[in-house]
C-alpha cells in the first residue's frame, strides 16, 4: 500500500515560528534569521516574523537589515511597545536621533515600565544637545531599572590626562611609536557627520575614532591619522572607574592603529 501525505501550511509556519523563538533565546541570531526570513518567502507581511528578523540582524549588527524589517512591520502592523522600542534602538544605531526619540516615546506610552525606553530616550536626547529632559528620562529609567540603569554620575571628575598616559603606556612600543605625534584628544560624543561617513553608519557607541584617510599605496607607517578623538560619553558608561576606562582606551587606541595599518588585531 502507498500513499503520501502533506503537512498543513499552518503547521510548518507554527513550526518555523517555535524553531526561530528557540534560537533568538539562544542566542543563535542566524540561524533565527534564517528561519524567520524562510516565512517571510511565504508570507511577507507576517508580523512576528518581521519582528524577529529585525532583533536578530540587530543583534548581528546589521542595522540597515533590521530597520527595513521593523519599517515594515509598522507600514503594515500596529506595534506594540517592545516593536516600538527596538525601532528606537534600531533608529539610535542608524544615528537618527529625533527618529529613535520619536519611536522610544511612542513605547513608554504603551508601557510607562519600559525602562530601556525611557532610557533611549535619554541616550538621543543626549545625543541632541538636549540635556536637561535627557536627565530626567536617564532617572526614569533608573528608577525603574537601577542594576541595568544606574544613574551616571557624569565624566566631569574623571581625570582624562591620567587616563590618556595610563591607556599609552599599556600600548605594545611599536603602536606608542606609531601615535608618536599624532593628536589623541576627548570629545563628548562622536559627530553625526563622522558617523553617517561609513555605511552603514558606524556605532554611536564607539569609544574612538580617527581621522584622516590611510594610504591606498604606500607605507601606512609614513602616514599617521591626523587626530584620534576619544569619547567620554561613551567611555564613561557603564563604568567610570580611571583604571577601567584606561583599559578600554587602550584597547580602542589598539583597534584604530591596526585598522589604519590594515592589520588583523590579536586574538
Amino acid at each position: 500500500m502507498s500513499g503520501s501525505w502533506t503537512v498543513d501550511p499552518s503547521t510548518l509556519r507554527g513550526l518555523r515560528l517555535s524553531e526561530a523563538r528557540k534560537a533568538i533565546q539562544e542566542g543563535q541570531l542566524e540561524i533565527a534569521l534564517i528561519e524567520a526570513e524562510e516565512l517571510l518567502d511565504e508570507d511577507p507581511s507576517n508580523a512576528e516574523a518581521l519582528g524577529i528578523v529585525a532583533e536578530a540582524a540587530l543583534g548581528m549588527g546589521d542595522t540597515i537589515m533590521a530597520l527595513e524589517a521593523l519599517n515594515r512591520y509598522v507600514e503594515l502592523h500596529t506595534p506594540d511597545a517592545k516593536i516600538l522600542h527596538t525601532l528606537a534602538v534600531t533608529r539610535f544605531q542608524a544615528v537618527d536621533y529625533p527618529g529613535a526619540l520619536a519611536a522610544a516615546e511612542q513605547a513608554t506610552k504603551l508601557d510607562a515600565s519600559l525602562a530601556a525606553a525611557w532610557y533611549y530616550q535619554g541616550l538621543a536626547l543626549e545625543r541632541m544637545g538636549r540635556l536637561e529632559p535627557a536627565s530626567i528620562r536617564f532617572a526614569r529609567a533608573a528608577d525603574q531599572d537601577p542594576i541595568n540603569f544606574p544613574p551616571h554620575p557624569g565624566w566631569e571628575k574623571v581625570d582624562w590626562n591620567a587616563v590618556r598616559n595610563a591607556a599609552m603606556d599599556a600600548l605594545p612600543h611599536p603602536i606608542q611609536v606609531f601615535y608618536d605625534g599624532v593628536e589623541i584628544r576627548f570629545d563628548d560624543f562622536p559627530a553625526i557627520e563622522d558617523l553617517l561617513e561609513n555605511y552603514p553608519p558606524l556605532s554611536p557607541f564607539t569609544d574612538a575614532m580617527y581621522r584622516g584617510h590611510p594610504p591606498v599605496k604606500g607605507d601606512p607607517w609614513a602616514v599617521r591619522p591626523e587626530v584620534v578623538a576619544l569619547f567620554r560619553g561613551n567611555l564613561t558608561r557603564p563604568s567610570v572607574d580611571e583604571a577601567a576606562i584606561a583599559q578600554r582606551v587602550t584597547g580602542a587606541l589598539l583597534h584604530e592603529a591596526m585598522h589604519w595599518l590594515g592589520v588583523s588585531e590579536p586574538p
